[in-house]
């Protein structure tokens, strides 16, 4: 389904979080979305907007993404009760996917979220609809094929990866300092925009200052990365110079943001940087 044709209505109470999404789709060349930070609203919303994608982070507060799905299901105002429902959480698990599954959602993805991750996820989603079931005790996709996973924990890292990285130590976290993890996608940079196959090494690093990013909510930091990411799946289908010249923007800002201390001013400038950098390119390769 080409991304011209989405509607999308993005549910993420977490603003820092919301940017990301949004930014992804604009990169993605998405022109019909809504950005939510209050569920309640976005349920108001749906019985104008027709939205044909729905991305709801899975803790939404008082009420979870799966609560919120099986209500949206059933609430026969809304304009599209069949429209395709993909739940985040940064605490995947099997036991969740069944719950978001029973709910009525087509999708679980893991965060941090990865560009790569989230559109290859939707594309596989709408490329194969499902019969939509409307009974008593359930309300949407048929459930007997499962649900659809993607992006961290979901499915086991590629061999390229995993000799990328050094074993996790105890609570998730790399093994590597920060500054080290900082130096590493560097190295992997440089060595990316002299070797475009080198770029899941580059991927590999980029998610070791990921994980320090999203285990210190350092939001800018991971809005940089979340804009890396982006660039890195990029890089192979651009014009070389316009590629390293995006990726050079995005390292740099990266060691910037890792200089500065938390609560600097210049953080948000820095991280917006890296975004514009990131949607430039784009702009330059659909050009």
């Amino acid at each position: 389904m080409n991304e011209k044709l989405w509607s999308v209505c993005v549910i993420e109470p977490n603003k820092y979080e919301a940017q990301i999404v949004q930014d992804m789709l604009y990169n993605a060349g998405v022109d019909k979305y809504r950005i939510f930070t209050d569920a309640n609203l976005a349920m108001e919303a749906l019985e104008s907007f027709n939205a044909n994608i729905i991305l709801a982070t899975f803790e939404l507060g008082k009420q979870d993404g799966a609560a919120w799905t099986r209500a949206f299901r059933r609430n026969h105002r809304v304009l599209n009760r069949k429209a395709a429902v993909f739940l985040l959480s940064g605490a995947f698990s099997r036991s969740l996917a069944e719950t978001c599954r029973h709910a009525g959602a087509n999708a679980l993805i893991g965060k941090p979220i990865s560009n790569k991750a989230l559109l290859e996820t939707i594309k596989k989603v709408l490329a194969a609809p499902r019969e939509f079931i409307d009974a008593e005790g359930y309300v949407g996709p048929c459930r007997r094929a499962g649900i659809v996973t993607a992006g961290t924990g979901a499915t086991k890292r590629r061999k390229a990866d995993r000799a990328a990285e050094k074993p996790a130590a105890a609570g998730g976290m790399p093994t590597l300092t920060f500054e080290q993890a900082v130096g590493a996608l560097g190295a992997a940079t440089a060595q990316f925009k002299m070797d475009p196959s080198a770029g899941a090494t580059c991927e590999a690093a980029l998610r070791f200052v990921q994980a320090y990013a999203v285990a210190g909510k350092d939001h800018e930091l991971m809005r940089a990365c979340a804009a890396f990411a982006q660039q890195i799946t990029a890089t192979k289908s651009m014009p070389a110079d316009v590629a390293r010249a995006a990726l050079d923007a995005c390292v740099n800002g990266v060691n910037e943001l890792a200089k500065l201390p938390p609560g600097d001013a210049k953080r948000t400038e820095v991280a917006e940087g890296v975004r514009q950098a990131v949607a430039k390119a784009a702009m330059q390769k659909a050009a």
